[in-house]
């Protein structure tokens, strides 16, 4: 692969890998989960590696930032570890029509004269695009967000964004106020559309939202949830936990083999619509619980719940000790750990396998170019 086939490389700090062949990004991701599993004293081997036969085009979500610099707007991707914006013309692992979409935004806005947010003035009105695209469907869901609730010229520019582009089913303003890094506000409005799109994946349909997620590579995702299928062989007799559960996507497509699956998800904008696609599926033997994992599964354990198969699928930071320790009371036979940090993959598996022995481990190349690896770890309870 050609150095210069982005003119963002070393730049932009979306792509750390993008200067070596394919080849050689999977090599380097199936040592690194095996130097944090090392690093934690952990024995284990890949029994499964699934690369990606697209590795261009693939993400469903593009996060743009707008600011001023240079007495001149720019949008587009954060300069690895610095607050300043790379003017981006065009993003080689998003689609062509996410790219058109983003270019046209970026047009309308210098047209209208929407003023980027300052962070140190604390003036301005443009912080974010976020596109969203569902890529079964084709539906494009976008949102600005914006510092305040003023969006001047928001007609004309829904307006022009939904003749141009009839992909575009739903327009979001999500306001965000506050002094962090965080990209979205609590606080949104839907200015077009029904404020959610919808996909497929492995055979159901999902709503998703502004704040839902969602996994960024849908194609490597149905292979993801295949290794998760074929390791947690759950049946019709046995109860299953959820956890950290987004839209309910892992529990839902666990549903028709099991006996009942508990979704626990924090984000009520998720949980809300992972209720929908459900009814929407017509599973009823899903229930979903809106809590923080870690409270709801200290709860169930200190009532003596008891439940056959853990899915976990936590934050690229991990779960938290409190957790786990709570996973070791309730000691369900089989435990699936979906991961997308093996460092704090590792670090958490130290304390699973007080009781727990790995049997199955195998890594996705969800995040393409990047040093990221989604991985699925398949544990058993030791003493039965």
């Amino acid at each position: 692969m050609k150095k210069n086939i982005c003119p963002l490389i070393g730049k932009c700090g979306g792509c750390q890998l993008l200067h070596l062949p394919y080849e050689k990004t999977i090599e380097f991701k199936k040592q690194y989960v095996l130097e944090c599993f090392k690093k934690e004293g952990i024995k284990a081997s890949i029994n499964k590696v699934i690369p990606a036969n697209n590795y261009f085009k693939y993400r469903n979500k593009m996060i743009i930032g707008f600011k001023s610099q240079e007495n001149r707007t720019v949008s587009g991707f954060y300069e690895e570890n610095s607050h300043k914006i790379i003017d981006l013309e065009e993003c080689l692992m998003h689609s062509d029509l996410q790219n058109e979409i983003a270019k046209y935004i970026k047009q309308l806005v210098k047209e209208y004269k929407i003023k980027p947010y300052d962070e140190d003035k604390k003036i301005g009105i443009l912080r974010y695009v976020l596109i969203r695209e569902a890529v079964k469907t084709k539906e494009i869901l976008i949102t600005f967000v914006t510092a305040s609730e003023v969006f001047p010229a928001r007609s004309d520019i829904i307006k022009k964004l939904i003749s141009k582009f009839k992909e575009i089913k739903t327009i979001i303003q999500n306001i965000n106020p506050r002094k962090t890094s965080i990209v979205l506000g609590e606080k949104e409005k839907v200015l077009f559309g029904k404020g959610y799109i919808e996909d497929e994946l492995m055979g159901l349909m999902f709503k998703i939202t502004s704040k839902s997620f969602y996994q960024i590579n849908p194609k490597q995702t149905e292979k993801l949830y295949q290794e998760v299928i074929d390791n947690c062989k759950i049946n019709k007799n046995e109860v299953m936990i959820d956890a950290y559960s987004g839209i309910g996507t892992i529990g839902m497509i666990l549903s028709s083999n099991a006996k009942e699956v508990i979704s626990v998800e924090n984000n009520s904008q998720a949980h809300k619509a992972a209720i929908m696609n459900a009814k929407d599926n017509k599973i009823k033997n899903v229930f979903f619980v809106h809590a923080d994992a870690t409270d709801f599964i200290d709860e169930f354990a200190k009532e003596g719940e008891k439940i056959d198969c853990l899915v976990m699928d936590p934050p690229r930071t991990g779960s938290t000790p409190k957790f786990l320790k709570n996973v070791l009371k309730l000691s369900p036979k089989k435990v699936i750990y979906v991961s997308c940090g093996p460092d704090t993959l590792a670090r958490d598996l130290k304390i699973l396998l007080e009781k727990y022995q790995i049997k199955y481990l195998s890594i996705t190349d969800m995040f393409c170019f990047t040093k990221h690896i989604e991985s699925v770890v398949y544990l058993e309870r030791k003493f039965n």
